[in-house]
């Protein structure tokens, strides 16, 4: 029903009186991916694959609608559907355009939330030499998306071209199954391009809350008996006060998130490499450091490329702060639990090759190495990316 009611609607606009007079344009992408694990000893987080092939989990089609309502105000809507939700239709982008000047646009309403260099088109698999955008940077969370304002200027530095994006929102919705909201969202990036170079900058501050107040309250009362919390007070045994659980959990956290990297486009020579790191302060949160690079060689009509990922966190364990031994035990336990299976480093060749106008096919074998169990997996991917 939820399909059909978008379609019926796409093509009401689009034949309508309205749409006319709105000169709309439209445009779309897509990909039809399949992969599988091979020499599958584990099973990696974040690459959506196990020893069975899928074609479903990362297809995706999509069908953007853009309306010049006059000189100064536009909308568009980008309408989604991936393999990953059923292929349910989804408004991945939808937002209203002010054109303030020819080199600066306000934007209200849905859109992505720029983190790092490809952020905007992170989901238009041509766009991009590798089978997938490494997973280390792009992990493809449903908070890569706000609800907010945006603020765009593009102008140029001596000779070359330099744009900064600006964004304020929210987000409110799941990660990995959990409750998440980010309130208070202000980003700021900037990019700067010369002829065969170009540099990206960028920083998040948010205040973040996870819902895990009731199971973090559970897994320390199973784990430790005779143990009780009271008002997020936790009491030993002989009722002394050991912990506050406020320094676990994170509700209303300062969530900060920094990003850089560069491209170098020489010739047929081809380098990116990007960096992030982020945490959620005065919470179970430990520092994650994220990067990859990739070297690649362009020849007529095939893109090859080498990718080094790595995927790991800065173990500080600040929250196990408690005079009770058996507390910081806990405390560290969990965090390990949440951060340690999820580390890894990974190595993968990536191939392109354009086919016809509009239309790659795409080719990837990679190596997942998982730090915590010391073993590793074997990742094929394969399918085609279209722009239309």
């Amino acid at each position: 029903m939820k399909k059909s009611l978008l379609a019926t609607l796409v093509a009401s606009i689009a034949l309508s009186p309205i749409a006319s007079a709105a000169d709309i344009n439209f445009s779309g992408y897509g990909s039809i991916r399949g992969g599988l694990l091979v020499d599958d000893d584990i099973v990696p987080q974040f690459f959506g694959y196990d020893d069975q092939i899928d074609f479903k989990n990362e297809s995706l089609f999509a069908l953007q609608a853009k309306a010049n309502l006059n000189e100064a105000w536009s909308a568009t809507i980008v309408l989604q559907a991936q393999g990953e939700n059923d292929f349910d239709v989804e408004a991945r982008w939808a937002y209203l355009n002010y054109q303030l000047s020819p080199e600066t646009t306000i934007s209200f309403g849905r859109f992505a939330l720029p983190y790092f260099r490809n952020s905007d088109t992170q989901d238009i698999g041509y766009s991009h030499n590798y089978s997938r955008l490494p997973k280390s940077i792009y992990l493809g969370e449903e908070y890569d998306i706000i609800e907010g304002v945006r603020f765009v200027h593009d102008t140029f530095l001596g000779d070359g071209d330099l744009s900064f994006k600006g964004s304020y929102g929210s987000f409110s919705g799941q990660v990995s199954g959990v409750g998440f909201e980010l309130d208070s969202i202000l980003q700021a990036s900037v990019e700067y391009s010369y002829e065969w170079f170009s540099a990206f900058a960028g920083i998040l501050l948010a205040d973040a809350t996870f819902d895990t107040k009731d199971s973090l309250d559970a897994a320390l009362l199973a784990t430790l008996p005779g143990y009780t919390i009271e008002n997020n007070t936790v009491l030993n045994p002989a009722s002394t006060t050991v912990y506050n659980m406020e320094d676990l959990y994170a509700d209303d956290d300062e969530g900060l998130y920094w990003s850089t990297g560069f491209t170098i486009d020489y010739e047929n020579w081809l380098f990116n490499a990007e960096y992030a790191a982020y945490e959620i302060e005065d919470s179970f949160s430990e520092e994650t450091q994220a990067m990859y690079f990739s070297l690649g060689y362009r020849f007529e009509r095939m893109v090859i490329s080498l990718v080094h990922q790595d995927f790991d966190f800065d173990y500080e364990y600040e929250q196990a702060n408690s005079a009770d031994p058996f507390i910081n035990a806990f405390v560290i336990g969990v965090t390990d639990s949440f951060f340690k299976p999820d580390a890894y480093d990974a190595q993968g060749i990536h191939i392109r090759y354009d086919a016809d106008q509009g239309v790659a096919y795409k080719f990837e074998l990679t190596q997942i190495n998982n730090e915590l169990a010391d073993k590793s997996a074997t990742l094929l991917t394969f399918g085609v990316d279209f722009v239309y």
